[in-house]
């Protein structure tokens, strides 16, 4: 070997123990403030990934996430949790099919279902403990994903009776095992910006209410309660249907992804029942920038606002030209299901797509939509029919 050579070798093999000994105490061990911001980091980074390249998971990364969800903290250390890996292409379309918040497994290389074992739980009241236990464990497998360069989703399963039944008897579970959720993973194919949920709003010290300095440590004033909490649509719901999709400027409908996603005003529309099912049916005009969303979307939702200024603005403006979002001040959130909403809304319908067709002019037998579409620029409109699958309100 040329000395030439040899040298840069040897300055080569010197960079690296300095680099080593640079992410390294005097003691020899990791740097602990190192150590402290990249697990924050990997915690705070952490998204919820529904798209993934078609790239199987390597064993070894498998057992490594298992690892991980059982080195959770469990109550009087009982560890009352079971993990099925699922990697058969067929098995994964199935939990697609039977609980639709995880249809991204159909194409996804690896769900985890993590389940309750009652033969493992403490006895009486305190048998319930086993949930916060296998809660502990998904979070656990949810951060080694991310760590690993893996993507994962935590789809929800207990305590819905209907998805518990359904996904127990695909896994063949006995009886003594009860499905908690399903952890859809694989290498992402999508990037989504982590969201800030930092509010200093939800902490009190010492006592509900309590500032930081304790100087005043009494109840704080009640704001305006600004959680959505679900509510029964056929119950609870009191709106005219005539005139509920003409209130405030109308209401908005969003539909798309975590990667895009847009909104509009609508003022046409229906809820009522379809086919045995809760439904709510919307028009899309096809020159609208959300009639593409519309097409390639499983989910959406028809939000309603108290502030008339929103229905306004995104009537009065196209998504092709900004984020209207942006401009208005509101933060997009997404579902279980992966559909888009805004935080700020009053109340939020979500709808999984059970019908779209556009409208034809053959089938026209009045005058009134031939005279309307004769001059209208954005074209014919398209129908849109949802089951609705959830509501909630303010």
């Amino acid at each position: 070997m040329k000395k030439s050579a040899l040298l840069c070798l040897l300055l080569a093999a010197a960079v690296c123990v300095l680099s080593a000994k640079l992410a390294m105490g005097s003691t020899g061990k990791p740097n602990e403030r190192d150590m402290q911001d990249s697990i924050l980091s990997n915690i705070m980074t952490r998204t919820s990934v529904r798209q993934y390249q078609d790239q199987p998971v390597e064993q070894e990364k498998i057992e490594r996430l298992l690892r991980a969800g059982m080195a959770a903290p469990s109550a009087v250390n009982k560890q009352p949790w079971h993990f099925i890996v699922v990697t058969d292409r067929n098995q994964l379309k199935q939990i697609a099919a039977v609980t639709p918040n995880a249809r991204m497994a159909a194409d996804a290389p690896l769900a985890i279902i993590v389940c309750g074992d009652m033969n493992k739980t403490l006895e009486g009241q305190a048998r319930e403990f086993w949930v916060q236990d296998a809660s502990a464990a998904t979070e656990n497998i949810l951060l080694a994903a991310h760590a690993l360069g893996l993507g994962a989703v935590w789809t929800g399963t207990y305590p819905d009776l209907e998805r518990c039944k359904k996904v127990a008897a695909l896994m063949k579970l006995p009886d003594n095992m009860v499905p908690l959720c399903t952890i859809v993973a694989g290498y992402p194919a999508e990037t989504p910006e982590p969201k800030d949920k930092w509010n200093p709003r939800n902490i009190s010290y010492n006592v509900f209410g309590g500032t930081q300095d304790g100087k005043t440590a009494v109840a704080a004033p009640q704001e305006e309660d600004k959680t959505f909490k679900p509510f029964d649509i056929t119950k609870d719901f009191r709106e005219n249907g005539f005139n509920y999709f003409m209130k405030n400027h109308g209401l908005l409908l969003a539909a798309g992804n975590s990667e895009k996603s847009n909104a509009m005003t609508i003022g046409w529309g229906g809820i009522g029942r379809l086919w045995q099912k809760n439904v709510v049916t919307v028009y899309v005009a096809e020159g609208r920038y959300t009639h593409q969303f519309m097409e390639e979307s499983p989910y959406f939702t028809v939000m309603e606002f108290k502030d008339p200024k929103i229905g306004e603005y995104m009537g009065s403006h196209s998504g092709r030209d900004g984020d209207k979002a942006e401009a208005l001040g509101l933060h997009v959130m997404y579902t279980e299901n992966g559909a888009p909403y805004y935080d700020e809304a009053d109340v939020v319908i979500e709808c999984r797509l059970m019908y779209k067709a556009p409208f034809s002019p053959d089938g026209f037998t009045d005058d009134v939509p031939r005279e309307f579409y004769k001059d209208f620029p954005a074209g014919y409109h398209s129908m849109y029919i949802g089951e609705v699958v959830s509501a909630v309100r303010k």
